[in-house]
């Protein structure tokens, strides 16, 4: 009885759907909509997937005019539906302009423009929804961990999102392996997360610009060798390794001019101007003492040979990197 009230309470299924925003949300409203699709409809020969990298208008617009099979509806999804060739995105258009009711289309995308022929055939005949978060993401991370029964502390939260970034998909798989990691029910402590969790590629740059400033060679080119083989890209790695420096040079300069913790945290800041946490000013003021001035005009100078080795040098950009970072570390 419960079942069948929440399925009236569920709004009509729409013959078209246009989702974008955050990929984990996305992922989850796709389940919980085949999900619902599943337990009143026979999903076995009536569920299509496609890519839009890969995909032809003609195949998905065939898919969803095919009459479902021993079913009143079939599923059809289009994942990274933007990256769609223009022809194949008008084909669409056309289709949700009168799309089949015996069919869920749902287009997948990253971004949209709500400006085209097909975001106001979707709006007009079907649904367009956005994903993302309505508190912040620290506040994000603690409930996740509260449905695993784990208490945490904001500075955990907030160390969290620093190591892995505002991707909800990582932030899910780490604070899964977290959960699964500690058995008891409070996590107070940063230090006690750090062996589990997977470090985002500019941390993992962090350590290795740190491992510089510490003149430990040795760790410096293990951790470069590890993100190599993650392959990311030499230049990638160079531009944040000068990004740090840069940092670590405005950290010197206000240091010395006699500027407090408390302007550093106002005025050092990272991509886009965002304002970096306070626990990573603390390392880029503790990693300023490791540099003179006159050096830090060397390490820059020695970036800008490394930049034009990487661009015009047949030199493997592995070989580049290590001499580099042997020089900077000396």
């Amino acid at each position: 009885m419960d079942r069948i009230q929440k399925q009236i309470k569920q709004k009509p299924l729409k013959p078209i759907y246009l989702i974008h925003g955050d990929r984990k949300m996305i992922d989850d409203a796709l389940k919980r909509l085949k999900k619902r699709i599943s337990a009143q409809f026979d999903l076995d020969f009536n569920f299509d997937q496609f890519s839009g990298p890969n995909a032809d208008a003609k195949d998905i617009v065939q898919a969803a005019n095919t009459l479902p099979f021993m079913s009143e509806k079939r599923l059809v999804i289009v994942k990274e539906a933007d990256k769609l060739a223009a022809e194949d995105t008008s084909q669409i258009a056309k289709y949700a302009e009168n799309p089949s009711e015996t069919t869920c289309l749902v287009l997948v995308a990253e971004s949209v423009n709500k400006a085209s022929r097909l975001y106001k055939a979707i709006e007009k005949n079907g649904e367009v929804a956005e994903y993302k978060l309505k508190e912040s993401p620290l506040a994000w991370i603690k409930i996740q961990f509260a449905e695993k029964d784990k208490l945490v502390s904001d500075s955990l939260a907030r160390y969290l999102l620093h190591m892995v970034g505002p991707d909800l998909l990582r932030l899910s798989v780490e604070i899964e392996k977290i959960s699964l990691y500690h058995t008891g029910d409070r996590i107070i402590d940063p230090i006690e997360i750090e062996p589990v969790v997977t470090k985002s590629f500019e941390i993992s740059v962090f350590d290795l610009a740190g491992s510089i400033g510490e003149r430990d060679i040795a760790k410096a080119i293990e951790i470069l060798r590890f993100l190599l083989q993650q392959r990311e890209s030499p230049l990638a790695i160079l531009n944040l390794i000068a990004r740090h420096f840069r940092l670590i040079l405005r950290s010197k300069i206000w240091v010395e001019q006699g500027y407090d913790n408390k302007y550093l945290i106002e005025h050092l800041t990272g991509e886009e101007g965002k304002k970096l946490p306070y626990f990573v000013v603390a390392k880029y003021r503790e990693q300023s003492y490791n540099f003179s001035l006159d050096e830090l005009k060397k390490i820059f100078s020695r970036l800008l040979g490394a930049d034009i080795a990487l661009k015009s040098s047949s030199q493997p950009p592995e070989a580049v990197l290590e001499d580099l970072v042997i020089q900077l570390a000396l």
